[in-house]
Formats: structure tokens, C-alpha cells, sequence
């Protein structure tokens, strides 16, 4: 893969958000930055952040790939929100704060494991030695106020309750107490620890971001890349590795993507495949003006919306690189891809990507009701949207791309299907095009 490395001045600084076990997504972009080469002065994070930053630092982003593939639930933690005293709450409303929270969490959450696991690939001595700052960010119960604990203040006696306080994640895992101090995750009061990087002198950033798309986020005024998940991942308490590794996956790939080095969206191509892409893109545009569909293409973006909100019911997050603008059609194409149910935790060839399309089709007249129960009901919903494209698709084929006014009240309900129809009948057209 050619190395294009976006030219970062002054001193680099990496921003690790925290997102619990949205944090694979942080080890994907760690993956990719190291293979493209980037390197960093000072690192900050705050929950699962601080863990993997701190890993970061030691230049052992490949130790954190077989952590998160072989992660249970069961063995991080267990007692997940299990508070035995917490209805006796009120015989100790009159001692002081420290003596409630130990009374409230005795037989609470245990998160031995989880700490057992990490520091099998942490090592305190390269930590320590590295020449890269660190941060991570906690926040201090009884004075009521976040706190950073800077590489420079853990020692080797100290450095475990420092580092894990900004994962304590309440109620879900213990609170920490350091000295007379309880201790929760850093993101109750900021998720994204820029301020603290900035703080230690950092002056280009790249900020991993793990807000949910559509989710407002703070504006940030240092110069920076921010590397945010184009689609929803899964809890931030599954900490299960079959959940964990695919997100792992598309934090690499869509880190390629927001640093110019793949094309696609939420699918992700190879970059040698681009000037085919563009051959399809004008092959597919120069047909819908020939069959009169200029309104679909001046109205796209508002029918992209449609379309995802039907089929993935929410927004992705946008993407700008240098191949976004120039990228219309094959967003389309992209959403057959969704309805086929193709992974996106990978990295496709485009010929590739639109065989598997064409192959899938052929499985749209299974029957739902031979499913297992567990699954049947969202089978039948997902072959009822196959059969409006897979109607669509006849009608336009019968029509020869133009459709009867009678058409007019299903076009309209069922408008992201017909879209779908619409770019299944481009592809065929453009199969003699692309030799499939």
C-alpha cells in the first residue's frame, strides 16, 4: 500500500476518547497510524482511552490485537451492577462519604480480571521510558473535580490505581480510592481529553473520537484529524470479542479512509481500484441523464438520506477525503452491499465487491420461514424490503427504465427501495463495462 502521510508541524499529540468496549475501534486506528507511520509526542485518554494510550506509548499497539480478540466478558469482570447494600442506603446517611461508598459497594462489581488480562502486555519500565508524554483523566468524587495523572506522577507502586481510575466506569465497575480519594471514569465530566493535550504542549492532533454518529460533539479549535466511527457499534459494556474484533477492523479501515488512503464510504476499496470506480461512476450518471433522471441526481443527498434511514434507520457519519466528492453513485451502490449483508470490516476490490452483490441477489427468494425462530421475524422483515427492490427492479426492466404514472403512490412510500432498484438495473447495465 503506498504511504501518504499527512504533514503534521510542531509537536504531535494523539487524543484517545473514551467509548468502553467501543474502545477496539481505538486499537483498528492505533493499527493503522503505526502502519502509516505516524508517530506522537504526547498521548492523553480518559476510560478505555487511557488504557490503550498507555499501551500506545510503549510502541505496543500489536500487543492490544490478540487482547482485544481474546476478550470474554466473563473473565473481566463480574457482579456487573450488583449492589447488595444499596437499599440500606439510608442507615448511613449520617457518616461521611468515604464510609457510605464502602458500605454501598461491598460485593459489588469485581474488575480483577480486566486488570489481571491488561497487565499481561503492559510494561511498566518501557512505559516509563518511552519519550512520549502521557495523560489520562479521572475524576475525584470528593472534591468534586476531574483530575490528570500525568506518566511522570505513577510510579511503580501506584501506577495500577492511577491508570485504571479513569476506566471506573460507575456503576458498572468499581470506583477506585487513591489515598483518602474515590475515583470515577474521567467521562462523567469530558470524554475527549483535548485540552489536556494541548496542555502538554501538543500542537497538531489526531483525535479518535467514539461519540455515535449524529451525536454533537465539541468544536476544536487546535489544529487536528478527527477519526470518528461512520457507523453505530455495539454497547460500550460488550466486551465480547466476537463484537469487538469486527469494530477493531473497521477502526483500520475507515482510519485509511478519513487519512486519503482507500476510496469508498462505509465500504472500504482498494486505492488501485479507484479509476474504475470513476469509469462506473460516469457510466452510471451518463444513463441516468439519458433515461431523464437528472431530479434523482440534483436531489441525491436528501435521497441518500432516505435511503439510510430505511435501511440502517439512522445517519452514518459524513466523510470527507479526497475521493468523497467525486464518489456519488458508488454510495449507492454501497447500500446493496448493506442489503446483502456484506460485511464492511474489510477491505474489498470493487469487481469483487459488485460479484458478491450479483451473487447475493440469487438468495433473495429464500423463505423466511425456514429460519429458526430466534430470527425469523427480522428475516421476514429483511425479505419483505428484498421483495420491494426485487419489484422494483421487474418494473423497471419491463418499463425499460420508465415507469407509468401508476407507479407514482409505490415510488413515493417505498422511495428508498425504488433508489435501490434504480442502482441494482445501473450495475447489470455496467456489468459489460467492468467484465463480470
Amino acid at each position: 500500500m503506498k504511504i501518504e502521510v499527512i504533514e503534521m508541524n510542531g509537536k504531535k499529540g494523539l487524543v484517545l476518547g473514551g467509548g468502553g468496549a467501543r474502545g477496539s475501534y481505538e486499537v483498528g486506528v492505533c493499527m493503522a497510524l503505526k502502519e502509516l507511520g505516524y508517530t506522537f509526542d504526547v498521548v492523553t485518554g480518559v476510560s478505555i482511552g487511557a488504557l490503550i494510550g498507555a499501551i500506545v506509548v510503549q510502541d505496543g499497539v500489536d500487543r492490544l490485537v490478540p487482547w482485544i480478540s481474546n476478550m470474554r466478558q466473563s473473565s473481566l469482570s463480574n457482579n456487573l451492577f450488583v449492589y447488595p447494600n444499596q437499599y440500606n442506603a439510608k442507615s448511613f446517611i449520617r457518616r461521611d462519604f468515604n464510609e457510605f461508598l464502602e458500605q454501598f459497594m461491598k460485593g459489588g462489581p469485581d474488575v480483577s480480571g480486566l486488570q489481571n488480562e491488561y497487565l499481561k502486555i503492559f510494561d511498566y519500565d518501557a512505559f516509563q521510558n518511552a519519550p512520549v508524554d502521557f495523560a489520562c483523566l479521572s475524576f475525584n468524587l470528593n472534591q468534586n473535580k476531574l483530575v490528570a495523572f500525568e506518566k511522570k506522577d505513577m510510579g511503580p507502586e501506584d501506577f495500577v490505581p492511577k491508570l485504571f481510575s479513569s476506566t471506573a466506569y460507575f456503576p458498572a465497575y468499581q470506583l477506585i480510592r487513591i489515598g483518602e480519594d474515590y475515583y470515577a471514569d474521567g467521562g462523567y465530566e469530558q470524554t475527549l481529553p483535548v485540552d489536556q493535550c494541548v496542555k502538554m504542549g501538543a500542537e497538531d492532533l489526531v483525535v479518535v473520537d467514539l461519540a455515535e454518529p449524529g451525536e454533537k460533539v465539541a468544536k476544536i479549535s487546535t489544529p487536528h484529524i478527527r477519526i470518528r466511527p461512520l457507523m453505530k457499534l455495539h454497547s460500550v459494556l460488550d466486551f465480547e470479542a466476537k463484537d469487538m474484533v469486527p469494530e477493531m477492523r473497521e477502526g483500520y479501515f475507515e482510519t485509511l479512509k478519513y487519512l486519503d488512503q482507500a476510496p469508498g464510504y462505509l465500504y472500504t476499496f482498494f486505492e488501485e481500484d479507484w479509476k474504475l470506480m470513476q469509469r462506473v461512476e460516469k457510466a452510471c450518471l451518463k444513463l441516468l441523464l439519458r433515461e431523464g433522471r437528472i431530479g434523482m441526481l440534483t436531489q441525491f443527498n436528501d435521497a441518500m438520506e432516505m435511503v439510510y434511514d430505511y435501511f440502517l434507520h439512522f445517519q452514518p457519519q459524513p466523510l470527507k477525503n479526497k475521493y468523497s466528492d467525486d464518489y456519488i453513485v458508488g454510495r449507492l451502490l454501497e447500500v446493496l452491499g448493506i442489503l446483502c449483508n456484506i460485511p464492511m470490516e474489510r477491505q474489498y476490490h470493487f469487481k469483487d465487491f459488485l460479484r458478491l452483490i450479483l451473487a447475493h441477489f440469487n438468495h433473495f427468494y429464500e423463505d423466511p420461514n425456514k429460519v429458526e425462530y430466534p430470527w425469523r421475524f427480522e428475516a421476514m422483515e429483511r425479505k419483505g424490503v428484498q421483495d420491494y427492490v426485487v419489484f422494483f427492479h421487474s418494473a423497471l426492466l419491463y418499463f425499460h427504465g420508465s415507469l407509468p404514472p401508476a407507479f407514482d403512490c409505490m415510488k413515493e412510500k417505498f422511495a428508498p427501495c425504488f433508489y435501490v432498484a434504480q442502482a441494482w438495473r445501473v450495475m447489470e447495465t455496467t456489468q459489460i463495462l467492468l467484465e463480470l
